[in-house]
């Protein structure tokens, strides 16, 4: 276990999250409250009736409950709740930077609102989480796989209509079997060059050829997740040759059985092997995790170092779609406050 200095330097140390989504961070009360407001029924009454629905069987029982939890979030008004929530946790973890993937369009599918709603909703969260805490958010629109191509135009388009307004990127989720990357490249350019960052999932339980045809086909920047690029040294060479950034979740890839365990975790290996990577929560509440817990987990399970952690948030910051004058001025504060901080530890 690691000392008290070194928990002490974690807790205090300033972070940045890439790979978190809006609509999994919802905290257990607010989505009870959600569900009421809304006249949805849970599946689960109560807090811990919903750590039994949390339990996921794999990952296609996980992306059920989320659909689930997703339905309970129908107005612009839960969007900014849920938002400056958001905020609010990242706040108490010293989390002061944070790339937010959202989905809206599997919500105007079902007709719960417009994507201006959805929009309005999220830049107002967002703007209370930075008077409120001081965190700044952007936004990576999720294509989710699986929806249907019209919905994902539709998506893609609205998308590209607001590059900049909040929205820096596009990603892509869902389940990845049978819905490989190639399916989606006319999206991607057309996002692409209206300026939104390739941001793709892949390589989470499917093998290396979807990560190669994330990078080939959609020119991808990040990779969501991306663990299963240790089977493949060729592509592992590729990563760290291109700076191409995997966005590891390890307590969500455990959770949803893309591992069978922690111990096979294969986050070190990759670190080891000089793949660039961060740590996120993905989705926190649903996991039982939060971005503190991983950086703990990190430390204690796989011996990471004060720092090796602070190389891992300022990779974060470096991976990140600010423009280059703020990331730059973001890497300077962080490091002056690692500095600072580690002072503690001497």
């Amino acid at each position: 276990m690691i000392s008290s200095d070194v928990e002490r330097f974690i807790r205090q140390m300033p972070k940045a999250e890439l790979h978190v989504h809006l609509e999994g961070s919802v905290r257990p009360k607010t989505l009870f409250e959600l569900a009421e407001r809304n006249g949805i029924d849970l599946p689960a009454k109560d807090e811990a009736d919903l750590e039994a629905f949390y339990t996921f069987r794999d990952f296609n029982h996980f992306i059920d409950v989320y659909i689930a939890v997703d339905h309970c979030i129908r107005t612009a008004g839960d969007f900014a709740l849920i938002t400056r929530e958001l905020g609010e946790a990242a706040a108490q973890q010293q989390v002061r930077y944070l790339e937010v993937t959202v989905s809206p369009g599997t919500h105007v599918k079902r007709g719960d609102l417009r994507f201006e709603e959805f929009h309005e909703g999220i830049l107002a969260g967002a703007r209370q989480a930075r008077e409120r805490w001081g965190v700044e958010m952007r936004f990576v629109v999720d294509i989710v796989r699986g929806s249907g191509m019209e919905h994902s135009w539709n998506t893609t388009r609205w998308a590209a209509s607001v590059a900049g307004d909040g929205i820096v990127g596009i990603g892509l989720g869902g389940i990845e079997v049978g819905n490989p990357p190639e399916d989606f490249v006319e999206m991607f350019d057309y996002g692409r060059a209206a300026g939104l960052r390739s941001a793709p999932h892949a390589g989470e339980t499917v093998g290396s050829a979807s990560i190669w045809g994330a990078l080939r086909a959609l020119k991808a920047e990040r990779i969501g997740h991306g663990i299963r690029a240790v089977d493949d040294p060729e592509l592992m060479a590729v990563l760290r040759e291109r700076g191409i950034t995997l966005e590891v979740c390890p307590t969500s890839n455990v959770r949803t059985g893309a591992v069978a365990s922690l111990a096979e975790h294969p986050i070190r290996r990759l670190y080891d092997a000089g793949v660039p990577l961060t740590v996120n929560s993905d989705d926190p509440p649903m996991f039982g995790t939060t971005m503190l817990d991983e950086h703990f987990l990190l430390a204690n399970e796989f011996g990471f170092t004060p720092g090796d952690l602070e190389a891992i948030n300022l990779q974060a910051i470096r991976a990140s779609f600010l423009p280059e004058a703020d990331r730059r001025r973001l890497e300077d504060d962080f490091r002056a406050e690692y500095a600072r901080l580690r002072t503690s530890l001497s």
